[in-house]
């Protein structure tokens, strides 16, 4: 007995401290079985709010986006004539109506009026003072599919008609010192590379790129870095890829080649000026680095022929004069100069005939049989010269006049040209003649006079020796267009 009373002072308390702990996990399950109901309350919960969230801050994006659609309706009627080419003695042959007679050279034609439709949707998000995001969707249809002047043959070729749609910018622009007097922005996407100065004057618009068309009007993907020197002058690198939209984009004249991916190296600066009034003077240095390229030559030419065939330098220098004496006139004046470096590859797009002139291979549609279609690219440098006014006769009334002339050799980078025509590829002289009346603050109309002169052939290629061409394209147009 004596030993039992020790016993049972020692486990008594055991027991009680059991009791205890069994309470204790008790709670603790009756606790986690609640905060597991509560959980299960907040997911509900969330569920069904999460949608809602969603849909703010869609909404909040949404609200920040500022949408500007543009609508043009453009009709056109063009006539093309054009006398002897050298060395061109391309004869429709087989059973064709026209058999005997010259394809290329020799003729005149007179094209059915064309219409076109181009619908546009601007879009621009101010995110913080840091990022800012701007993109463009276009749409384009156009009735011109079976006398397309790209073809300048008189057995014109037949093309299907298809709608056109797109996304031709969407980029972003990062500026993380935006404060600083030398603020330094980066852009990187689909670039605003195309609808450069000075070609907005005749479009009543501000310029679309920060570069001038003369040196470098192209479709691109890729960087530009923009540095702020001063208050008024901007230095810009851009290294990106050139691509060509579809040919759809260009209905009417494709004096312009379909660009392959090829590298863009470029280096670019403006500045303003208080000379002769509100001034711009651009430079600009550009590099296509293994340019591939295949000419637009109709719906059974391909570009299978097409080679990398080395890298063309442009260089451009051009000055734009807004209020030019305190007067309502606007004045420019761009020069530009093509410096090619072949690598001894060619295209060949040349038709072989043998010695009774009969072609050898009947299948292949090739363009011509003269050598100005198959080569290495062009060996010497070309140039051009880009001038115009216009004159506001008043805030709704304006009229100005254009004038280019490109060299034998010419060669522009203008293969993503808003301009239907590509005029600034031309190798001869273009004269242009337009006047606009905005009828309302939305709402204005256009009509014009275009004659385009080649003198040489190959305007808008890069390779083989041109010839001596005497030819012109005479259009005139009408268009109405809204702008929001």
């Amino acid at each position: 007995m004596k030993y039992v009373l020790p016993l049972l002072i020692i486990t008594l308390p055991l027991f009680s401290y059991e009791a205890d702990l069994e309470k204790k996990v008790d709670f603790l399950e009756h606790e986690l079985s609640d905060l597991k109901i509560q959980m299960r309350y907040h997911q509900d919960d969330l569920d069904e709010r999460m949608p809602i969230i969603e849909s703010i801050e869609m909404k909040s994006i949404l609200d920040k986006v500022n949408f500007s659609p543009e609508l043009q309706l453009r009709l056109d009627k063009m006539y093309y004539e054009t006398a002897k080419i050298s060395n061109e003695n391309t004869i429709i042959q087989g059973s064709h109506p026209m058999a005997g007679e010259q394809r290329r050279d020799e003729y005149s034609k007179n094209f059915d009026p064309a219409a076109m439709i181009r619908f546009r949707l601007n879009m621009s998000v101010d995110f913080d003072q840091y990022v800012k995001f701007n993109g463009r969707l276009s749409y384009l249809n156009s009735t011109q599919s079976h006398q397309r002047l790209c073809i300048l043959s008189r057995d014109i070729k037949a093309a299907s008609s298809s709608s056109v749609f797109n996304v031709d910018r969407a980029y972003i622009d990062f500026t993380p010192n935006i404060g600083s007097d030398y603020a330094f922005t980066f852009s990187f996407g689909l670039l605003p590379t195309s609808g450069g100065t000075p070609m907005q004057y005749a479009k009543n618009e501000k310029r679309k790129s920060v570069f001038p068309a003369l040196v470098f009007d192209m479709n691109t993907y890729g960087l530009i870095a923009t540095q702020k020197l001063a208050k008024n002058t901007f230095v810009r690198a851009v290294i990106a890829k050139a691509y060509t939209l579809d040919s759809s984009f260009y209905p009417y004249q494709c004096n312009r080649e379909n660009i392959d991916n090829a590298n863009v190296i470029g280096l670019y600066t403006d500045t303003k000026l208080n000379f002769l009034g509100s001034s711009l003077l651009s430079f600009g240095i550009n590099m296509l680095h293994n340019l591939k390229a295949h000419p637009y030559l109709g719906p059974d030419v391909t570009g299978d022929n097409a080679d990398y065939l080395g890298d063309m330098l442009t260089f451009g220098l051009g000055i734009d004069i807004e209020n030019f004496l305190d007067t309502q006139t606007t004045l420019f004046v761009h020069s530009a100069l093509s410096n090619p470096h072949g690598n001894k590859n060619s295209d060949d797009y040349q038709i072989l005939i043998n010695n009774n002139g009969e072609q050898i291979d009947p299948d292949d549609p090739g363009f011509t049989i003269s050598n100005y279609a198959t080569g290495t690219m062009l060996d010497s440098n070309g140039y051009s010269f880009y001038t115009g006014f216009r004159y506001d006769l008043n805030p709704t009334i304006n009229f100005g006049t254009e004038y280019n002339y490109g060299s034998k050799y010419w060669f522009s980078g203008t293969q993503g040209a808003e301009d239907m025509y590509n005029k600034l590829s031309t190798r001869g002289h273009v004269f242009e003649l337009y006047s606009t009346w905005k009828f309302h603050k939305n709402l204005s109309s256009k009509f014009g006079y275009l004659q385009m002169h080649e003198s040489y052939t190959g305007s808008g290629w890069h390779f083989a020796e041109p010839h001596k061409k005497d030819a012109s394209q005479k259009i005139g147009y009408l268009s109405l267009e809204a702008k929001f």
